[in-house]
């Protein structure tokens, strides 16, 4: 199972907070809990709960190829616009995204937003694989979750049909358009979020999410999140993230880390 429990992690942790019977995941034999500490009683996690996967590196997970092959779509586009690969990761550093900093200096326009999305998304994922594990756990759910993305809403429909998921067993996806091309991390795609799911209270939101600024701004926000990943996809290096609620890994079942809520 290697490079595809991220998204199965963040199921079971649901048999750990109390909600497992909410979704119906009682009786699967994958869906054990991974530690033995529940949240207290009186959270709401069986009223009105609602599960945000992110897609890319959590839903599936393969070691960072189809990121290594978004990144570089990205820079072969920025580079069009006569645009370095240097100055697009400076406009990411400063706007969140490298579009956020093309729109914001005036080097695309809202339509080329558009062109740029279709275009940078136009990969090859023949890395991501199916996960027969995962469409099951995901199809017994009897509430559905939301993919939550940075990306957009046909990119995470290919991800989808790669890993043999059905997108009736999906609640729905919220992507960057919906958000207003605004960044995963802004308050107001949180926002977007839950006006979206109709959800009214923050608390009744769990993100899992390999991102730690997506953690951390789900966190203000109120949210529950799930840190998926041990390690930096820079350097490899060990990654911490107190705000998170749990930390699992993405490769291999190695127990679960909570945070007390």
């Amino acid at each position: 199972m290697r490079h595809r429990v991220g998204a199965l992690q963040c199921l079971r942790i649901l048999m750990c907070v109390g909600a497992g019977r909410y979704f119906g995941l009682q009786g699967l034999p994958f869906a054990i809990p991974i530690a033995q500490k529940r949240l207290p009683k009186d959270t709401a996690w069986e009223d009105d709960v609602v599960l945000f996967l992110d897609c890319d590196d959590c839903l599936y997970q393969n070691n960072w190829t189809t990121a290594e092959k978004l990144t570089d779509s990205i820079a072969a586009y920025t580079a069009r616009l006569g645009v370095s690969k240097e100055e697009a990761f400076a406009l990411y550093e400063e706007h969140g995204t490298a579009l956020k900093g093309l729109l914001a200096e005036g080097i695309l326009d809202e339509n080329g937003a558009e062109v740029y999305l279709q275009d940078v998304h136009a990969i090859d994922l023949s890395d991501i694989t199916p996960d027969p594990q995962l469409a099951r756990l995901v199809g017994r759910l009897r509430k559905r979750p939301w993919i939550f993305t940075a990306s957009t809403e046909e990119h995470v429909r290919r991800c989808i049909r790669r890993l043999k998921l059905s997108s009736k067993d999906l609640a729905g996806i919220i992507d960057t358009r919906l958000c207003r091309l605004e960044t995963k991390h802004h308050p107001s795609s949180f926002n977007v979020a839950m006006q979206r799911a109709g959800v009214a209270r923050p608390e009744h939101c769990l993100l899992c999410d390999d991102s730690l600024k997506n953690i951390r701004a789900a966190k203000r926000m109120g949210w529950r999140a799930v840190l998926v990943g041990y390690l930096s996809r820079g350097d490899g290096s060990p990654v911490q993230c107190e705000e998170a609620d749990f930390h699992i890994g993405n490769s291999e079942m190695k127990g679960l880390r909570w945070s007390g809520l």
